[in-house]
């Protein structure tokens, strides 16, 4: 990457002679220069910030590197636990001499830098611990880590993350509860979208798809209970299509359904993220043109239920059943729309046909 002087010299105005002073009881220290690092809370720091660790992955010579700001994951998949430890031992301490070398740290308590190993639940018991060190410093093996705001157990479940989001859910419906008296439906449906619902949505397409069936039911309760609050319906009474349109939420199941078909939208109009090619594969039997979404995706053979819970199936799935009206919207808000409003007719009907039965 090559920036001329000018832009050099500016920086460098932008970085150079910045001091500090450290705090302790209202008692100021003597400021003290500061040869280092980028400025914190500027419009600049997080692009000075990536340009600085723009060459981290290059220090990785075997894993996968997963870099979000700066959050930092290497992984690395095979058969054999000893191999894993291994790779992960290599490059790891490959990582810490890059991190000495450009005059950063990495933080060793067990909140910060922790590993742990996924496998399958008929695997998970034989699974044999694994020991990353750094010189005499030993990483915490753990049964779940929080990566971005989403809780990973061994066997990638969810549960943890359904508890989690069930335990945020219904604590904050208890206190808009307690503030009922004071807000009307219009407010109560807008502190509902506001505080609750981006709870049920956050990265639902990646813990919700494995979870059991009663933690699902579980988390269709929570969703009842917000639209009966909304409504100022009673403790029992069922929610119906009427309700939910009324509302315009989608039950959490199709709203996921929801996400995950965005996605795809996403992908075949390209402003989905590079890796989503490696998630989804264009049929080879059909193709796509400019102004067409007909192709479909092709679904991996999977086995067994987890696997046809992951992304690449579940979201080949859903797209392969999409109609072609809904595909060629021309913008992803309308294709929100348009699937929202299919889900909202497949509810309607299975609601009717219960009754005529």
């Amino acid at each position: 990457m090559k920036f001329s002087s000018e832009t050099i010299s500016w920086f460098e105005s932008y970085l150079c002679n910045r001091t500090f002073l450290v705090n302790v009881e209202s008692s100021f220290s003597e400021p003290a220069d500061l040869k280092c690092g980028v400025p914190q809370g500027s419009i600049l720091g997080p692009l000075l910030f990536l340009l600085y660790i723009n060459d981290l992955p290059q220090a990785v010579q075997e894993c996968d590197v997963r870099l979000y700001a700066d959050d930092t994951c290497i992984s690395y998949t095979h058969k054999t636990v000893k191999t894993i430890e291994d790779k992960l031992n290599s490059d790891f301490n490959n990582l810490c001499d890059w991190f000495v070398d450009n005059k950063l740290s990495i933080h060793f308590g067990e909140d910060k830098t922790k590993s742990i190993i996924f496998s399958p639940k008929n695997l998970r018991k034989r699974a044999e611990p694994i020991v990353i060190k750094r010189n005499d410093v030993t990483l915490k093996q753990c049964s779940t880590v929080e990566y971005l705001g989403c809780l990973l157990d061994e066997t990638l479940s969810g549960q943890d993350m359904a508890l989690k989001v069930l335990k945020k859910v219904n604590g904050k419906l208890r206190f808009l509860y307690r503030q009922g008296k004071y807000l009307n439906p219009r407010l109560r449906r807008m502190l509902c979208n506001t505080l609750i619902q981006p709870h049920f949505d956050f990265a639902c397409s990646a813990w919700y798809p494995n979870l059991t069936k009663g933690l699902k039911t579980k988390l269709q309760i929570s969703q009842n209970k917000c639209i009966r609050f909304c409504l100022f319906l009673g403790n029992r009474e069922g929610i119906r299509y009427k309700h939910l349109t009324k509302i315009n939420w989608l039950p959490v199941a199709e709203r996921v359904y929801q996400f995950i078909a965005t996605s795809v939208y996403k992908f075949f109009n390209k402003l989905a993220p590079k890796y989503m090619e490696e998630i989804f594969i264009i049929s080879e039997n059909t193709r796509t043109t400019r102004s067409s979404n007909e192709s479909n995706l092709f679904i991996p053979i999977r086995r067994n239920e987890y696997g046809k819970n992951c992304l690449s199936y579940l979201g080949a799935t859903i797209w392969n059943s999409i109609d072609s009206s809904i595909r060629n919207v021309k913008t992803c808000n309308n294709f929100k729309h348009k699937i929202k409003r299919k889900y909202f007719e497949d509810i309607k009907t299975r609601e009717d046909d219960i009754h005529n039965y």
